[in-house]
């Protein structure tokens, strides 16, 4: 019979594997992936990764069922606190899980069934997150809560997929690393430019589309006639109000 020293460093090694594994698969996908890489990548043999998970399957599986149990707590802890965030603001912002963002963003870039569920549940946080915002007021209500909360997980994962175009690696990382704080530092204030004020100053390249389509406002946009005349001001012109604001005042001073 194993002693209980030689089960818990039985255990240690499993999550050690596990750990490393996750980190990468965020390099470099599962598809390419060998567990003679995995394992050199954790510093152990192949053999002691068969121990532990039987095959490569069998690793993928632990990494995805570790992956889920972790969302599922920081999604629960979010729900309890209110946190303003999303699943993947929630990664962010727990420094000793920042190897899970490019894993989420490597497994739905590869696709399959578990990619297709990860893809699923973080559509479904982020719309619970935006129906939550819209009931307290915080954000804009729309026509289709889903197809916008689809839209913001895509332009979050696409951020990430693509930022290795535009911000280099972490200096001491893999090429192929996410620098998490590069990307927040050169995109975070644009990303909330664009949803806070939005894009266009004019309700017009809207109203063309419902139009053509003979669709009718969203309820809340800024083309609602209705929901400007609540508000007072319609939710378009607020970056055009403040601009001119801002431009009278530099005419008055010169």
């Amino acid at each position: 019979m194993r002693s209980t020293q030689a089960l818990q460093a039985d255990l240690t090694a499993r999550a050690r594997i596990r750990d490393s594994a996750i980190v990468y698969i965020g390099r470099h996908g599962f598809r390419s992936a060998t567990v003679r890489a995995i394992a050199a990548h954790a510093g152990v043999s192949p053999a002691l990764v068969i121990h532990h998970f039987g095959s490569k399957d069998g690793l993928r599986e632990a990494c995805d069922g570790y992956v889920t149990d972790l969302i599922d707590e920081l999604t629960g802890r979010a729900s309890v606190n209110l946190g303003a965030g999303d699943t993947l603001d929630l990664i962010n912002a727990t420094p000793n899980l920042a190897p899970l963002v490019p894993f989420v963003v490597q497994t739905i870039n590869d696709g399959g069934d578990f990619a297709q569920r990860l893809w699923d549940r973080l559509v479904d946080d982020t719309e619970r997150y935006l129906r939550a915002a819209v009931a307290g007021g915080v954000a804009r209500p729309t026509a289709d809560e889903r197809a916008r909360a689809e839209l913001v997980v895509i332009f979050k994962l696409g951020t990430y997929l693509l930022s290795h175009y535009a911000i280099a690696p972490p200096p001491d990382g893999h090429p192929t690393d996410l620098d998490i704080p590069a990307i927040t530092d050169r995109y975070a204030v644009p990303a909330l430019e664009l949803f806070t004020h939005g894009l266009y100053r004019t309700t017009e390249y809207l109203d063309a589309f419902l139009a053509q389509r003979g669709a009718s406002p969203p309820p809340g946009s800024a083309s609602n006639t209705d929901t400007a005349a609540s508000t007072g001001t319609p939710a378009s012109t607020d970056t055009a109000a403040s601009t001119d604001t801002a431009s009278s005042t530099e005419s008055r001073q010169s």
